[in-house]
């Protein structure tokens, strides 16, 4: 995969979603790679490579699959 493809990857995850806290995680992050003082702890950084090693595997889940088994989930709670 390369630079063009994964930042297509990024920006179709982050158009198909309106889950704020998604989006603000999503923000967050970009800032805190950008600011001078941005360091990830190490498990921050392993579990980060873990994700991208799956993303690169293709072993993703739509967001809108994620949400239909929450919102199962709390329906199921809530019954």
């Amino acid at each position: 995969m390369n630079a063009l493809e994964l930042k297509n990857d990024i920006h179709k995850y982050v158009v198909e979603t309106d889950d704020l806290t998604i989006l603000q995680q999503v923000k967050d992050l970009f800032r805190n790679l950008t600011s001078e003082h941005a360091e990830l702890t190490d498990l921050e950084g392993k579990m980060m490579n873990i994700g991208l090693e799956q993303a690169d595997k293709g072993l993703l889940t739509p967001n809108k699959e994620v949400r239909a088994k929450i919102d199962k989930w709390i329906a199921e709670k809530q019954a």
